[in-house]
């Protein structure tokens, strides 16, 4: 599974704030431990607040978030947001149920040079324009840092119509993060539309909106989506820079709201999803708020 993050999927001059992320990842087959107590993973079934008939699968992903000022000259302003990268592994188990989704899981990684954002930034700028391939400085970036964190998500499904050639469901969620990375709470409510949707709790997701499990059947599907969200923002290290930094280098804006719109289309092993997510301000003094876009490849083997 490719997934990919750029604010240049919606405007081709944006390269600011939440820049861009990927992610490479890998989720396994659903296991049905309850039918095969025997197995030596059965305790997998038991990684849940509500350990009971649920699917179990696991994901395994490797992230990359990168960060950049409006201003790209060497004296970035104060209101901008600094040059930050982050480069972390995470696992998730996954509780699947028939209107319910719980996903637990936790990352480790490292932000500051070793997240090597600079240089894939820089290697795109100069593979998509040869004749402006000019380096970003990377003026006091966040420095280096381990990060870890957990998180908790559960999804509800509401079927609100439900036929064979078009359904339409409510998708509400809640997400917990905590950790030096990111410490939130996050409310986000999708509407689905589309055909077969029993195949879907929605997209995934990386930086804002809750993260779910794409496509888990080899049935068309094809829907699009809209949703509303809010998160509460305790700490964001990409804006308030390192956990030792004093004063922090921003002040968050606790609130934010953001909305998301796209298509998903999934078929036996592939699915590809194209959406675009706006939130407001993160943080005390930003100029503006932030619109990106998020490309999903997904093959299953």
């Amino acid at each position: 599974m490719l997934l990919s993050d750029n604010d240049a999927y919606f405007d081709q001059y944006s390269d600011k704030y939440y820049s861009a992320g990927q992610r490479i990842g890998y989720t396994s087959k659903e296991f049905d431990f309850h039918s095969d107590n025997e197995s030596k993973f059965f305790w997998l079934s038991r990684v849940s607040l509500y350990p009971k008939n649920n699917l179990t699968s696991f994901s395994i992903n490797l992230n990359q978030e990168i960060y950049t000022p409006e201003n790209k000259s060497y004296d970035v302003g104060y209101t901008d947001h600094p040059y930050a990268g982050g480069l972390y592994l995470s696992f998730f188990i996954n509780q699947r149920r028939k209107y319910s989704l719980e996903r637990i899981g936790i990352s480790l990684g490292t932000v500051g040079e070793y997240s090597f954002a600079k240089e894939v930034q820089d290697g795109i700028h100069s593979s998509i324009n040869k004749e402006h391939n000019k380096k970003l400085p990377w003026v006091n970036p966040v420095g280096n840092e381990f990060i870890a964190n957990m998180y908790y998500s559960y999804t509800g499904k509401v079927p609100m119509i439900q036929s064979k050639i078009i359904s339409m469901h409510l998708v509400p969620s809640g997400s917990l993060s905590l950790g030096n990375d990111r410490t939130y709470f996050d409310f986000n409510t999708r509407l689905l539309i589309g055909h077969n949707l029993d195949n879907t709790f929605g997209p995934l997701k990386i930086n804002y909106g809750v993260d779910a499990l794409g496509s888990f059947s080899d049935d068309f599907s094809i829907y699009v989506y809209g949703g509303l969200g809010y998160r509460f923002t305790a700490r964001n290290i990409y804006i308030q820079g390192n956990t030792w930094e004093d004063p922090f280098r921003h002040e968050l804006e606790p609130f934010v709201y953001y909305f998301e719109g796209g298509v998903t289309i999934s078929y036996k092993h592939f699915e590809i999803s194209y959406g675009i997510t706006h939130k407001s301000k993160e943080y005390k003094f930003q100029p503006k708020n932030h619109t990106y876009g998020t490309i999903l490849i997904s093959i299953s083997i």
